[in-house]
């Protein structure tokens, strides 16, 4: 998802545009937490299990274009096992809390053992109603996040494939793959490029999203501050309590007052005046934190392209 090459958009709508992506991952991860009925990092995991699983298919356009229609599902011969520990290291999680997480997924019937020791998503649970009214409203907002960036300036930088407008039917399911990619991406980012651990990470974007988003909402506002170096000051932010943290996020309190202890501890964020917590400006300046931006433009693009690959493009 990430392309390196892929072009990215201009300067002065790149820190609004990186809002907008932020927003877009944190509902979304709620409708998949909601769907399967866990916490955030279990909702995580099973999407990474899902990829992993197809991740093959999105290699392979005229394969996936066997699956595209609501109902037809890769057969247990495409599907491909993954290791817990192979999920562990690609989300920065201790093996045992992988481990944990997975027994989860495995008691709800999400997932079940391949025949490798692997683990696998059972193409009957796209048939529940609940994941199915997720794929929908995923579909909808994607739809109404692709807009969103277009009005902002980014838009795809290539067509529509050939037969792209007959597959009007067969693109939620599609579209479905190709936000959890977009997800998994943002974590690695996240994760990777902050050098934080999965649930830290998922924090420091929520609370970053809490400080910023009466800005994100409001167009003059947005408009202010819309450039790499146009960053909102202390005295916009919203701070954020922990007790919402968790709620927002399906984790528990302690969970989340631990890992948000760590995020003040490494100066990611700060206690405002009401103890809630903040990330200041000063932060968002940190030349480490712009080149984050400038990334997840880059991967906001592919992602952009590739919903417009699959004809999903802007109104």
């Amino acid at each position: 998802m990430s392309d390196p090459v892929a072009p990215t958009f201009p300067p002065d709508v790149r820190r609004h545009v990186v809002r907008l992506a932020g927003d877009f991952f944190l509902n979304g991860a709620e409708v998949i937490t909601k769907a399967i009925d866990t916490d955030l990092v279990t909702g995580m995991i099973f999407l990474a299990i899902v990829r992993a699983n197809v991740r093959h298919l999105l290699e392979e356009p005229e394969l996936a274009l066997d699956y595209f229609e609501p109902g037809d599902m890769p057969s247990e011969a495409f599907r491909r096992p993954v290791s817990v520990y192979a999920i562990a290291r690609e989300l920065r999680l201790p093996y045992e809390t992988a481990r944990r997480h997975v027994r989860k997924l495995l008691a709800k019937g999400l997932c079940e053992r391949g025949g490798d020791g692997g683990v696998v998503f059972p193409p009957e649970v796209n048939d529940r109603p609940e994941v199915r009214q997720a794929v929908a409203t995923n579909f909808h907002a994607t739809v109404r996040y692709v807009q969103a960036l277009a009005e902002a300036g980014l838009v795809a930088t290539c067509g529509p494939a050939a037969d792209a407008t007959v597959r009007d039917l067969y693109m939620p399911r599609e579209v479905a793959r190709l936000t959890s990619d977009y997800f998994l991406s943002t974590v690695e980012l996240l994760t990777t490029n902050l050098n934080l651990e999965l649930v830290e990470g998922l924090m420091f974007l929520a609370i970053t999203r809490a400080n910023t988003l009466h800005v994100t909402l409001d167009p003059a506002l947005a408009a202010t501050y819309s450039g790499v170096d146009e960053i909102p000051p202390d005295a916009l932010r919203r701070s954020i309590s922990v007790y919402a943290l968790a709620r927002d996020l399906r984790l528990p309190y302690e969970t989340a007052r631990r890992h948000g202890g760590k995020l003040l501890d490494m100066g990611f964020c700060e206690r405002a005046s009401d103890r809630g917590l903040m990330v200041p400006a000063h932060v968002h300046a940190r030349e480490d934190f712009k080149a984050g931006v400038e990334t997840y433009g880059r991967i906001t693009q592919a992602f952009v392209n590739a919903l417009a690959s699959a004809g999903l493009a802007p109104s």
